[in-house]
């Protein structure tokens, strides 16, 4: 029998706050069972912790760059990276460790400089078939236009979608051309919905309005799973 990991206490759930949840939405993207993932910026390894309690023989290795996460992160995973993934001795290190049949990139892209050499770096570690899951916010927000547009100022927070260490920012066409610059293909989209950007219970309300002209500015996330390009697809610019 599988021995549970220890549950991540208040305290720490509080310090790192969204970082250290499980991500269900991004599970509902899997498609088939992942007999290897990279769980890329993986926080605390909640969502690894999903996945081998579905798939129980999955290896799930980890990136983080916060070594307090990885640290708990450790206890949920078979190995983890402690760096940034667009560090070189960090995608050094993925060369030794093969190819994997699913890579997740949950809320990590909007962080890196150049998300598309990333990007396309993970898509040539994927095997035949397999997938990639990615989770970016969504620029378009209704969020955006109020502060811009009503306030005057740039909406700088301490996460969501104006995080303050975010580098990049991407409407949903953007990250269609993110996807296709990198050799991929969607599969499948899903949404995160969110009326104001800050409340979480703001997604009932905005399922409300869950239709043309307004999805666009009341979705908080957008979620794809990719797969390689095959031939005959449209190929990358």
């Amino acid at each position: 029998m599988t021995t549970r990991p220890p549950p991540i206490d208040k305290e720490t759930r509080k310090r790192f706050r969204g970082y250290s949840g499980a991500r269900p939405d991004v599970m509902r993207l899997i498609s088939a069972p992942p007999r290897r993932v990279l769980d890329v910026g993986c926080g605390a390894g909640m969502t690894a912790a999903l996945i081998t309690e579905k798939y129980p023989g999955a290896v799930v290795i980890g990136i983080e760059p916060d070594i307090a996460l990885a640290n708990l992160a450790r206890a949920r995973m078979s190995a983890v990276i402690d760096g940034r993934v667009d560090d070189p001795s960090v995608q050094a290190q993925l060369k030794q460790d093969g190819s994997f049949d699913l890579i997740i990139c949950a809320d990590v892209l909007e962080h890196l400089a150049e998300p598309a050499e990333v990007l396309m770096r993970m898509t040539a570690m994927l095997t035949e078939g397999g997938h990639l899951i990615t989770s970016i916010p969504n620029i378009r927000h209704v969020s955006t236009f109020v502060s811009l547009g009503l306030l005057g100022t740039w909406p700088a927070r301490s996460r969501g979608i104006h995080d303050r260490t975010h580098l990049r920012f991407f409407a949903r066409g953007d990250i269609l051309a993110l996807g296709r610059s990198a050799g991929l293909r969607l599969v499948r989209e899903r949404r995160n919905l969110r009326l104001i950007e800050a409340a979480a219970w703001s997604t009932i309300p905005a399922r409300l309005f869950d239709f043309w002209p307004f999805r666009a500015f009341l979705t908080f996330q957008y979620l794809h799973l990719w797969a390689r390009m095959r031939d005959g697809d449209d190929h990358p610019a």
